[in-house]
């Protein structure tokens, strides 16, 4: 049933960053007290890893062959001659040719770690895609107003907790390049947000993709060191990139505690807010959508509390089920079952077809990261931990052995014989209603393959010091995130950030099955927010993309029409016109 396990912004993660980005450095974080570093602290910490000989990167490597070393060597001349600007460290991190594509001639790519621990040997890996120049800055006229300064600088995090940016925004949704079919080659990405904003791609918490840590405690995570990790991570980035401190700052999420001179707001995508509405509301979606019966609905309403379990949790079965517990396991049980095989995260569309353990992997994965047992008496093997936890659960398990053909032959384009297969081969959208074809499933396999290559790995700067115990994979099974921060709600930190000037965009592709619209709807009316402008369809291409109400307190809502979870790679036009209007301050 389930895709692949990733919310597109942490609607939890992204907040406490928020909070702890905002405040003071020794105030109080999301969750509780944290002492965090200042600016000065920081930049001496950097000083001492540089007279040590290190490039604060945590893990180094080399560009590649020989011919990747001269390209480097004349791109990171060109980059200092254009801009000084940035730093060696910066310079070091130039990603001038990618395998697959060949040189990266139109922006400026970046690829390294930035240590945000340095006792506990704690570093996160980032890509940077810089926004793509105006041509006259591309000539050689310098930036302008309209210059790569002057764009947005937008953090792009990927949810689960424990799901890669990389895989997710970098490779799969936003950024400016799709994998091709058999992952070892990439193709432009005409919707990419970097034509509008230098747009930042980290891989947190430490485990996660090529993020790592020497301290095998750092395993054990939760959203209130999450987030300041994120607070160091950004201080020490803005070190190596000093011109982007000037840009406004986003994170499909959130801006810059005081010491830096950014503060503009946050877009949080399907986001996981409070554990009651969005299980509630995920019953409710699948019933009106027809993917469930009207007494199993009925039952679940009755007899469930979702402030503690979901609806998609591992349920045991009651043989003579009495008491309202039971009931609602039974009901749960049935629910699952009825909803078959779909894509809960995008419920219009195909399956990249898993092979039948894997479902079992899966449970084990989300038991895993909140630390629970998959074992346990009763339990369905193959459902995921919770809704709360499903995006951190299910896309840890490969899919790269798969062999079978993913189309059938009645859905496939005529072939090459021999040729990889992918659903980029047939058109996965509604008929008429102008959404992007080539809707793809299984793009996460053709991800993983291509961030596996050892060329791929030497490009980017990954994986090359310090040799990762583990292949990259698109969620990791190598946390235990805290069960508490998942269940807990958001929604005072919401109230908390109303109060603080922001700009905020919650967006819902509404044919999301895992964290759908209904609740969000929900939890957001429950804010009582005072309507500046009422609910509309807004258009793009003639058709209507979506709907929007904005608030007077800052914060808008937008659906995506069409768009399931994933909300970028599912409907991308439509989701880089929202998100442009969003970032230069347009209506949609």
């Amino acid at each position: 049933m389930l895709r692949r396990a990733r919310r597109d912004a942490p609607g939890a993660l992204v907040l406490a960053v928020t909070l702890t980005l905002l405040l003071p450095a020794a105030t109080v974080a999301a969750r509780g007290a944290s002492a965090l570093p200042g600016v000065g602290e920081l930049r001496r910490a950097a000083e001492l890893r540089r007279a040590a000989g290190g490039a604060g990167s945590g893990v180094g490597g080399a560009a590649g062959d020989g011919q990747d070393d001269g390209r480097l060597t004349a791109r990171a001349a060109a980059l200092k001659a254009r801009r000084g600007a940035y730093s060696d460290d910066a310079v070091a991190d130039l990603v001038p040719h990618l395998p697959g594509w060949g040189a990266v001639d139109d922006f400026d790519l970046f690829a390294g770690y930035v240590t945000v621990d340095d006792d506990a040997g704690r570093a996160l890996f980032y890509i940077l895609a810089e926004a793509v120049p105006e041509p006259a800055a591309a000539a050689g006229a310098g930036q302008g107003a309209l210059g790569g300064e002057a764009k947005p600088l937008v953090l792009w995090l990927n949810g689960g907790p424990g799901c890669s940016s990389i895989g997710g925004g970098f490779m799969t949704e936003l950024g400016p390049f799709y994998p091709q079919p058999g992952g070892r080659n990439l193709e432009a990405n005409p919707h990419a947000w970097n034509a509008f904003a230098s747009v930042l791609f980290v891989e947190s918490p430490a485990f996660v993709g090529f993020s790592y840590s020497n301290t095998t405690a750092d395993a054990i995570v939760g959203d209130e060191r999450t987030a300041a990790d994120s607070r160091i991570f950004l201080l020490r980035f803005l070190e190596r990139f000093p011109h982007l401190r000037a840009a406004p700052f986003y994170i499909a999420a959130a801006p810059f505690p005081p010491a830096v001179r950014c503060c503009q707001g946050f877009l949080v995508g399907n986001p996981w807010t409070d554990t009651g509405i969005d299980n509630l509301g995920a019953v409710d979606y699948w019933w009106g959508h027809a993917l469930i019966s009207d007494p199993t609905a009925q039952g679940i309403r009755s007899n469930c509390n979702f402030s503690r379990i979901g609806p998609l949790d591992p349920h045991p079965a009651h043989p003579d089920a009495e008491t309202r517990d039971e009931l609602c396991d039974d009901f749960c049980n049935k629910a699952f079952d009825e909803l078959g095989q779909i894509n809960i995260y995008e419920v219009y569309a195909d399956l990249c077809v898993e092979p039948p353990s894997l479902r079992n992997q899966v449970a084990a994965l989300g038991w895993a990261l909140a630390g629970g047992d998959a074992s346990a008496p009763g339990a369905k093997q193959q459902r995921p931990l919770a809704l709360a936890a499903a995006a951190a659960a299910s896309a840890g398990a490969s899919r790269r052995s798969q062999q079978k053909p993913r189309l059938s032959s009645s859905s496939a384009s005529p072939q090459q014989s021999g040729a990889p297969m992918s659903y980029k081969a047939a058109r996965m959208s509604y008929s008429g209603d102008g959404a992007d074809v080539g809707y793809d499933p299984c793009v996460d396999d053709e991800a993983e393959t291509y961030l596996n290559l050892p060329e791929v790995q030497r490009a980017l700067h990954a994986n090359q010091t310090v040799k990762l115990p583990w292949r990259w994979t698109d969620c990791t099974r190598n946390i235990v995130y805290s069960r508490e921060d998942l269940l807990s709600s958001i929604l005072p930190t919401y109230q908390r950030l109303l109060q603080a000037n922001l700009r905020m965009l919650v967006y819902s592709g509404d044919v999301d099955g895992i964290v759908p619209v209904v609740g969000t709807r929900r939890w957001v009316a429950s804010l009582r927010l005072k309507e500046k402008a009422s609910w509309r369809p807004w258009m793009l291409n003639d058709q209507v993309g979506g709907y929007a109400v904005e608030y007077g307190s800052g914060l808008t809502f937008s659906t995506v029409r069409g768009a399931g979870h994933m909300v970028p790679y599912v409907q991308p036009a439509r989701a880089a016109h929202m998100a442009r209007a969003f970032l230069e301050g347009r209506q949609l």
